[in-house]
């Protein structure tokens, strides 16, 4: 199926693979294309394909000075209306006032330029700049990012972003170094619940449930063999038809993104198992970091406190909301589950993951 890139070129129409083509990845380069574009948009499409080549060249020839002025294209795969989303459009937006011009953006909600993976792939090449997920997302390229989705280690968001506040900075830097990715701002946001055909109330009815889970390795483990359920990875973009198809009957994400997306509309139960609080963030890669002048990185460095600011305010607002909007909304059906059989389910996580056991003993101690 082909579809309009929303809100930016409405007469050119393409699949997820041919936006990326145009974009500059090549991976799929036998998939058909089919588009319609006007000259002007034509040229404004080849334009952004232009730049990226044009930059990449000059890093590898290693002429490029530290750029100064920038054109930054930007990605989540959540809806518009979703706060990840929403954090990334504030901060180009904080970036590109506070630089006075110097920082302009295009941005692309919704996955309408493919999976995570994609996008990281295209971020490489620099066909994309930057992405809203997670930190959990870059756990391809450092398993150490994976505790940013370990279950229960927080009982709040508020008690997550004060452990992160602390321990953050030393990670994040040094993650910069191992991987080539580098975190611009993080925060801890509301809980992940499961949304389900039918109520769950124990461990026990986890098992051989159909649930849609994000590619992070931890979680995969988790559901599967702690909770014994039947774990499926599924890009986000598709979760919803594969809902409503019975390709899954259930999944797990905070309360508001379950709004903002209707997943309600087609697992109705709402299991407030609070199993996880997303480390959400914006990351680009440290090349292109790299290639910013000392003032621009200071520029970002300043819009990104601000835009954190705005964030975790947001999320307190939507957070203290979203249960009675869901109700509201989709008459969705929130389920206590004995919360402490699932704490207990997910005991000696740990040991499968011996290399988060510090970061986990650290996190522990941080709260007592």
């Amino acid at each position: 199926m082909h579809q309009p890139l929303a809100g930016y070129y409405p007469n050119v129409y393409f699949s997820k693979v041919t936006a990326f083509e145009l974009l500059g990845q090549s991976t799929h380069s036998k998939k058909e294309r089919s588009f319609k574009m006007s000259k002007k948009e034509s040229l404004k499409l080849f334009s952004l394909v232009v730049s990226a080549l044009l930059f990449s060249f000059l890093l590898v020839s290693g002429a490029a000075a530290a750029m100064n002025e920038v054109h930054i294209r930007a990605t989540s795969n959540t809806p518009a209306t979703d706060l990840m989303a929403g954090s990334m459009e504030h901060f180009l937006k904080v970036l590109k006032e506070k630089s006075e011009g110097k920082v302009t953006y295009d941005f692309f909600p919704g996955g309408v330029l493919g999976s995570i993976r994609e996008v990281h792939e295209s971020m490489k090449g620099n066909a994309i700049q930057m992405f809203a997920g997670t930190v959990g997302d870059l756990a391809p390229y450092d398993k150490l990012c994976d505790i940013g989705n370990f279950p229960y280690l927080y009982t709040s968001a508020d008690e997550g972003n004060k452990v992160w506040e602390n321990i953050g900075p030393a990670f994040y830097d040094d993650l910069a170094k191992r991987s080539g990715w580098r975190v611009i701002y993080v925060w801890v946001g509301a809980p992940r619940d499961i949304t389900a055909k039918n109520p769950i109330k124990t461990p026990e009815d986890m098992k051989g449930l159909k649930i849609r889970v994000p590619n992070w390795p931890i979680f995969i483990t988790y559901f599967e063999k702690y909770l014994k359920a039947s774990p499926t990875v599924i890009s986000f973009g598709e979760l919803y038809s594969a809902l409503k198809t019975g390709v899954v009957d259930a999944q797990e994400n905070p309360i508001y993104r379950n709004i903002s997306s209707g997943f309600y509309d087609v697992t109705p139960y709402n299991i407030l198992t609070h199993h996880a609080f997303d480390l959400n963030d914006v990351h680009v890669t440290e090349e292109f970091w790299q290639s910013l002048s000392p003032e621009l990185q200071q520029l970002f460095r300043d819009a990104a406190v601000e835009a954190r600011k705005w964030t975790l305010n947001e999320s307190q607002r939507i957070m203290s909301q979203s249960v009675e909007e869901a109700k509201a909304k989709f008459d969705a059906k929130m389920v206590e589950p004995d919360v402490a059989a699932f704490q207990k389910a997910a005991q000696g996580l740990e040991k499968d993951y011996p290399y988060l056991q510090e970061y986990v003993e650290k996190i522990r101690a941080l709260k007592k």
